[in-house]
């Protein structure tokens, strides 16, 4: 699978599941939203520092995204574990980055149909704890 793949599969999917190491090294499955702006992914934790996923990102461990349905981590993690994936890197965007006004505008376009769950993900907090994906 190329990167241009894993861009098409994030911004084609609802619902994906980023695969992130434990302390232990142990993997962990949690769904989260992407969207695609201009040809570059970027993901959002709704839950601000406080995400596992986010702390274990941060703490500079292994990031990957299952390259099918991640909504399957919406309902058994360990399944979503099975799933195949493809390893990727996130760069930190500031939360006054211009750039996070456009990924909200995209937040909403993709999930209008979840309204407060958009709106708890363009929180100030929220948005301090944006990524860009890129290739590894």
């Amino acid at each position: 699978m190329t990167f241009s793949d894993v861009v098409n599969h994030l911004d084609a999917t609802r619902v994906v599941a980023i695969i992130t190491r434990r302390q232990d090294g142990s993997p962990t499955a949690t769904p989260i939203w992407a969207v695609v702006i201009d040809g570059e992914p970027y993901v959002r934790s709704a839950y601000g520092e406080t995400a596992w996923w986010y702390r274990h990102v941060m703490a500079g461990r292994e990031v990957a995204f299952a390259t099918e349905d991640g909504a399957v981590a919406e309902r058994d993690k360990e399944a979503a574990l099975s799933l195949p994936r493809e390893a990727v890197a996130l760069e930190a965007i500031p939360a006054d980055d211009p750039i996070n006004d456009r990924i909200d505008e995209a937040l909403w376009a993709k999930y209008a149909d979840e309204p407060s769950s958009v709106e708890e993900t363009i929180t100030p907090r929220a948005r301090a704890c944006t990524f860009r994906v890129v290739a590894p």
